[in-house]
Formats: structure tokens, sequence, C-alpha cells
């Protein structure tokens, strides 16, 4: 439990008290051991520093996530953060937002309070704030100007707010505000029904410049009896019970009387009376605390999986943090009734025999969130990738950065591919394999009009994406126009996703799809230059564009940061090793040594960047090299203390949808998934010296696999299974061989011999 208050540092009982709203996080060991393993967790952990986290309340997976509003949105595009730690105001608060994502959206349905005469003004709402507590599944905070308390939890898809004034204040107001969400639409359709009742839709579209738009539909009920109840158009009264508009909203003023709003917000993707259902049946007639309990339990049930034993204070509260933000997208869709938005075409779907997912930021999740979920939340990851499999079966196309029904097809490659493969290759089976290979070869091998795979013609014929022939001038890029961002990265990316279809096509018996798909995905070796051992930039006519510089960063395409020339997001560098899955075949052509000191180059001369995930699996590779294997132990450690900290700024930048949390997960326990899609962990230190993982009675049949860390060093040249002392081979492990494990042993040294 972290709780953040002004001008007081203790921490005491597992509680963390905070200064002003600038101050850093205290470091102290806790004195006392805590309660539940929900204590361990501090949701305020990647509000600053851009890593775009919130504090708000939410459950796992949970589409509802009430949370204050520190930006005003009103009328204008957002930040990709609703909440950012040290900011002087709160303007309100949202019932359903992102965590972690780069671009604005969500920030739906906001709710602002007010006291005295209504004015709709923001200056008129926002507030000065202190004694911010967070809770998995619980927040509040006290708004200074207005003296209240405004407390909320949730669950999976509905909200609960609690507004308690200050017995004084004789006025108070809440206005629901459909013109103040972070997206770049506004507006809506809301609506008083004759019971009180507000009901609507509010817009969310434009992610990324995507050309969507989705309708958020919700139905709030506030149990206490107004004094007035208004509707506004263009912030004027109006007449009518309804209003549709950009900028529109609902006021309940009350009297001193009402000192105690108690408010509850139905949500749905599909309607309002949908929105309703899910509020009857997930809220009934339970009281705020009851819900906020049962949040709780959840939370605690699912962080349990992962069992940690004595350790320090500040240690577990950095590794439960980032397990509980690996667990916050994608988030379900689907209402109780089990229909969802169709995925981009008009219409309502109905989910049959599993819970429909949405909010899909792929290209970063593919690399550890979906890899941890097959571990650890099976059932979940099973959804997740049949919810991918039907949008393909709606839309024609795999999803690539899927929001609320609407493909933005940000980001490069064709990273739905390596999930889908990595489940399956893991034991999740339960998925209809025909429709799943179909879904990949037609992404995978669409000459023309492939929205999925930019540049894919020449990509096929050429065995790359020419820097010379991107589809159109790289000024004009958008995600949707078919230029190519990043012709080597993109070229990369198209390689690993292709060699994984190829493991699946070998699975399922289908050989000659299998070696077709393989042999593609080798066609890295083309834009590989052996006399600078970097992948380059071509030209269509085979020629290096010159000139090359490896630590080129900016303007790839239309904006500063997009990428060196030729590359996604990253420079040379960050892109020198990626083939994750063709390790030795890289080896073979830059040279085992040269591939050492090239790779301890990328540490030693700040090449490294854990923010950017291309490389995040470059500590890892060291374990391909014969007794180089220290260096992975080495680096890991160094990386992931440098960066993850009990603090607002501990994620290292944004944390794409729980990447980077997840990185860390599966770091720390010692076994990093380093190529999804090949089911294979690699191994490095543990942070810890005993933890047990409870693993689904799904697909696993409830087993344990405790990792056990002996010895008083960071080092290690064996791990044992089992209790017979059997060594494993390497120093990396299958799904199949650690699932069946039982325990693992790590016996580390003081020291290593690492130069």
């Amino acid at each position: 439990m972290k709780i953040f208050k002004k001008k007081l540092l203790s921490m005491i009982l597992g509680v963390a008290v905070i200064g002003s709203a600038c101050s850093q996080y205290p470091t102290a060991q806790q004195e006392v051991e805590s309660e539940s393993v929900t204590d361990y967790v501090n949701a305020f952990i990647g509000t600053s520093n851009k890593g775009n986290t919130y504090p708000g309340a939410v459950l796992p997976w949970g589409m509802a996530s009430p949370n204050p509003q520190t930006k005003d949105f009103r009328l204008r595009a957002g930040t990709p953060a609703t909440y950012e730690y040290g900011d002087p105001f709160i303007y309100g608060f949202s019932s359903i937002n992102l965590s972690g994502v780069g671009c604005p959206g969500g920030g739906s349905i906001p709710l602002k309070l007010s006291t005295g005469d209504l004015d709709l003004s923001s200056d008129s709402f926002k507030s000065s704030y202190n004694s911010e507590v967070s809770k998995p599944g619980y927040y509040s905070v006290v708004l200074d100007k207005h003296k209240l308390r405004a407390e909320m939890t949730a669950t999976k898809r509905t909200a609960r707010y609690q507004f308690t004034f200050n017995p004084e204040v004789k006025k108070t107001n809440l206005y629901i505000d459909l013109a103040s969400q972070m997206s770049h639409m506004k507006g809506g359709e809301i609506k008083v029904e004759e019971d009180g009742t507000v009901t609507g839709y509010q817009l969310d579209g434009e992610f990324c410049d995507c050309e969507g738009v989705a309708k958020i539909y919700f139905a709030l009920k506030v149990q206490s009896t107004p004094n007035a109840v208004k509707v506004f158009k263009d912030q004027k009264e109006v007449a009518n019970t309804s209003a549709k508009g950009s900028d529109i909203g609902v006021a309940f003023s009350f009297d001193g009387k009402q000192n105690n709003l108690d408010v509850q917000v139905g949500l749905s993707f599909v309607s309002a009376e949908n929105a309703k259902l899910n509020l009857l049946t997930e809220q009934k007639d339970l009281a705020f605390e009851d819900i906020k309990l049962a949040a709780k339990a959840e939370w605690k049930k699912q962080l349990s999986k992962v069992d940690i034993a004595d350790a320090d204070v500040v240690d577990k509260t950095i590794f439960y943090t980032a397990l509980y933000h690996s667990i916050i997208m994608p988030h379900i869709i689907s209402d109780v009734n089990g229909e969802y938005p169709l995925m981009q075409k008009e219409g309502v779907g109905k989910a049959e025999g599993y819970t429909r997912y949405s909010a899909y930021s792929l290209w970063d999740t593919y690399r550890s969130v979906h890899p941890m979920n097959a571990l650890l939340y099976p059932k979940e990851q099973r959804d997740m990738t049949v919810t991918m499999l039907e949008m393909y079966r709606e839309s024609g196309w795999l999803p690539k950065w899927e929001l609320y029904g609407n493909e933005s097809w940000v980001m490069v490659g064709d990273p739905a591919v390596p999930v889908i493969v990595d489940t399956y290759l893991k034991g999740i089976t339960d998925i209809d394999t025909d429709l799943a290979l179909e879904a990949m070869l037609k992404g995978a091998t669409t000459k023309e009009n492939n929205p999925l795979r930019p540049g894919i013609k020449n990509y096929l014929e050429l065995g790359y994406c020419p820097i010379d022939d991107r589809g159109g001038d790289p000024k004009d890029f958008t995600f949707h126009n078919g230029i190519v961002w990043g012709p080597v990265s993109t070229t990369l990316e198209y390689n690993f996703a292709d060699y994984t279809i190829s493991k699946f096509a070998e699975a399922l018996g289908k050989d000659e799809i299998a070696k077709k798909m393989y042999d593609q995905s080798m066609s890295f070796k083309k834009l590989y230059d052996p006399s600078t051992a970097f992948f380059r930039p071509k030209t269509k006519a085979g020629e290096w564009m010159e000139p090359f510089n490896p630590l080129d960063r900016h303007y790839d395409i239309r904006w500063k940061g997009s990428g060196g020339k030729g590359y996604c997001e990253g420079t040379a560098w960050q892109y020198r090793f990626f083939v994750p899955h063709a390790m030795n075949e890289l080896k073979e052509l830059m040279g085992e040594e040269k591939f050492f000191t090239n790779l301890k180059a990328m540490f030693d001369e700040g090449h490294f960047d854990l923010s950017n995930e291309p490389d995040i699996t470059f500590p890892y590779l060291f374990n391909y090299l014969d007794n180089k294997h220290h260096y992975t132990q080495k680096y890991t450690k160094q990386e992931s203390e440098k960066y993850f900290k009990n603090a607002s700024v501990g994620i290292p930048g944004n944390d794409d949808a729980g990447t980077m949390s997840a990185w860390l997960v599966m770091t720390q326990l010692g076994i990093f998934p380093d190529a999804p899609g090949i089911p294979v962990y690699q191994f490095t230190t543990p942070k810890f010296n005993n933890v047990t993982l409870h693993l689904d009675d799904y697909v696993y049949e409830g087993k344990t696999i405790t990792l056990n860390k002996s010895g008083d060093g960071e080092y290690f040249n064996s791990v044992t299974k089992g209790n017979t002392g059997e060594k494993v081979k390497g120093f990396s492990i299958t799904h199949d061989e650690l699932v069946n494990s039982g325990t693992l042993t790590f016996q580390t040294e003081l020291a290593a011999v690492v130069e």
C-alpha cells in the first residue's frame, strides 16, 4: 500500500507517505511484514519520466480504470499520460484509461467536481490536491479547493466513485464533461433518463493518426438526490433532456445536505443498454467497500502466481509493481453477455467460449508481455490469441496496434505472428490452427494492397525493403499509406515473423510451407555489411546507402526520434543483433570474436537503450557464446538496477503497455524469453533467493516451479534441476523442461572472470 501525503516522509506498516508533489519516493526498508502481496504494489512508479502509467483503480485486464486527470483535455488532444506525478492540479476523474502508450487515447467519461455556483470553465474544477492513496483496485485523493475526498474502485467493466465533501460546503456540483477526454475526437451523445440515469456515448478516435472512431457507451447513476440536473451544449444550458455534439455534458447540483455522492458508472463499447447490464451484473447492490475488497482479492489472486520468500521490501515493491503493470493491457472489451464491437467494421459480435480483448500494442508486447502471460496466465493468453484470430476473421488481417476495434497499423513488422506461434508452441493449443496459418500466410505472402506489411513486394522479390523505394516520400509517412518506416528494421522484423511461421507450419506437419518461410526468414543476410558488421540500408539496385552513420537516430521519417536513416526508433547499433531466430547464423557472418566485442561495446560504449524495444534482448545474447554467460549476468543486473526504481521515474521511459515491466519480471526471475515463437528461456542470475511460480490448472495442471539462488554471489556457472542435482545443459532451458523441472537452483559465486 502506497500513500502519498504532503509535507511528511515515512515508511510505516507498508505505507509509503510522501512529501510535496515533486519529492521522490522513500527507499528505506520497510520495518514490518506486509499483510498481502498487494501491499508491495506502488502504482505511482512510472507516472513521470514519460512512463505513462497511472495510479487509478483497475482490475487485471479490466476495461474500467477510474483515474485522476492532471491535464486539461478540454477540446484538445492530451499527452499519452492522463496523470503525471508532480502536476499541480487535478481537473477531474475518467473511467477508461490506457497504461503506458505513446499516443493520446482514453481518459473517457470524465467526471468533474466543484463547489459553489456552477461554472463550466476548467479553472472552476481544477484543484490542488494532497493525501493520494493508491492500492491495487483503489485510489483516493483530497482536493484542496473543493474540500472533498474522492475515492474510486472498479470491477471489470464498471467504475465506482465516492465523493465526500466537508460539511461546511453548502453547494456542490458534479459535471459529466464529454469534451474532456484525451482523444483527438471530442463529444458524443448524452441523455438524462426518467429515473435520473445518465446514458450516452463518448467518441474516441484518431489514435496515432488512425482513421477509426469508437463509441464508448456509459450508464451513470448518482445515488444522492440532486437539487437540479442540467444538460449543456457548447457550455450553454439546453431545455432538452439530451444533447449531441463535440462539447456536451450534464451537471448535477446539490445543496449542503448532500455531503456524500456515490456514483456508479457502467461501461460498454457496444451500447448504453449493455453498459446498464454490466453495471447491474457486476455491482448489483454492493457497497463501495465491497467492491474495493473484491478488487483487492482479485489482484492478490493474480499477483500471487509469483510467491517471493523473504526479501528486501523495496526490491519486492519494484518487482510486484512491474508484474502489476504487465497485466493491465490488453484489456477486456466484451460485455458480460459476450458482445463486443466487430473489428474494422460496423456491427456487434459475440464472444463464444472466450473473453474478447482490446488495446494490443503488439510491436512492444510480443517481446515480453505475451511470453510472460503464456507461462503465468495461460488462460488469458489463450483468449488474447483467439481474439487476434477472430479479428482476422472479421477484418481480413491480423492486428498490429488495435484499439477499441480499430486498427491503427502503428509500428513495423508483423508482430501478432510470433505471439500466436509462441502461445501454441508452449502448449496452449486450443486455437483454430487452420485459421491461424491462413492468417499468417496472408500477411506474409500478399504482394498488393497489404496494409499489414508495407514494402512486402520488394521484400519478397529482393529479400529486403530498399531505402530508395519505400512506397513514397518518408516525409509523407503515415501509418496507413503504405510508406515503409525503417526499411532495415522492417526487413528484420519480417524475417523474424517468417521464421516463427516456419516453426508453426513445421509443428502442423506443413513441411513445404515451413521450408519456404524459413528460407524467407534468412534474407537478413542481404543487408549485412561485413566491412562494418552492421545491417545497413541498401538500394533497390543492391548498393549500400551512403553516407552511413551508425549513431544516427533522427528523421528516418517525418519526426525527430523516428530513427536513423533506415531504422525504426533506433540506431544501427540497436538493430545490430536483431535476428532473434538466427544467432548462430549471425555469429557465422560476424565471426564469434567480433560478435563478442561488438556486443560488449553495446553496453560499454552506451549504445544499449533499454527503453528501445528492438535491443531489449541483447543482454541475453552472451549466452550464445562459449564462456561468456557471465556478461549476461552482469549486464542484466546493471541495466535493471539502473532503470527500475521505487520512484515515479522508476521505468525507463514509456512502459509500452507493460513491455518494460514484463522485461523486468522475467529478468528478475532469471528466465527470459529472448525469441518469442521459439519456446526457450535464457538464464540470468535471479534477483531473489527463493521464488515459487504457481502455474495455472489450465494447460499446466497446477504445477509449481521453484527458483532458488544459492551462494553469496551474482554469477553462476551452472543451473541444476529437480532434487537430483542434474545440470541443465548450457544457459537456456526449453519451455517444457522449465514447466516440468520442479526446482531450478542457481549456484552463485562471489565473482566471475568478467573483463
